[in-house]
């Protein structure tokens, strides 16, 4: 029985991706890398993503890379909470699970966002936030452990292989949404337990 569900932040609860999009291709002028369009972004997007930063020639160290993006990035709005989450999320809490977010968002953002998408009370939600999450399958086996999660009783959300890798690793049941950064195929071979 799922007792306990890690939800992946950035295209799975948060609809932020034009906006992630937009702010990388700033990323892109600032070290004078050719832009690409939204489908080929989602097409390439890897995490950690520092990793999608070097496919593109980009070889700047996480800090540059960090201090470029989070510059840009409220330039373009706000983003929004995906359609009918809070309305899962209150079923889920109703239901008993315990939840918690781990994404590689930096912390101060992941934290700005909670407090306006909830209204502040997205600690009724979510046990913790963990945002500024460089590599997940390195983070995941003391996160889960370090809030208790039992893996046979957890599920973790995601929208990129990443999130879905990150489970396997530690025996977590996995579950990837379409809502996010990468598209059905690449998810899929994955091998999420759930689409």
């Amino acid at each position: 029985m799922i007792k306990n569900l890690v939800f992946d932040w950035s295209g799975t609860l948060s609809n932020d991706l034009p906006l992630v999009y937009a702010t990388v291709m700033k990323v892109f002028d600032h070290f004078k890398v050719k832009r690409i369009s939204l489908d080929e972004f989602r097409n390439s997007y890897t995490l950690p993503y520092m990793d999608h930063a070097k496919k593109f020639g980009i070889d700047a160290d996480k800090e540059t890379l960090d201090n470029v993006f989070a510059q840009h990035f409220r330039s373009f709005g706000f983003p929004q909470l995906l359609p009918g989450v809070e309305q899962v999320l209150q079923r889920l809490k109703s239901a008993g699970k315990k939840m918690i977010v781990l994404s590689s968002h930096r912390q101060e953002f992941l934290e700005e966002e909670a407090l306006r998408f909830f209204n502040g009370n997205h600690g009724s939600y979510f046990e913790r936030l963990f945002g500024s999450v460089h590599n997940k399958e390195d983070a995941i086996g003391s996160v889960i452990k370090g809030v208790d999660f039992v893996p046979g009783e957890t599920m973790i959300v995601g929208d990129t292989e990443h999130d879905i890798s990150a489970g396997h690793k530690v025996g977590l049941l996995t579950a990837a949404v379409l809502t996010g950064y990468r598209p059905r195929e690449k998810l899929a071979m994955a091998k999420p337990h759930f689409v």
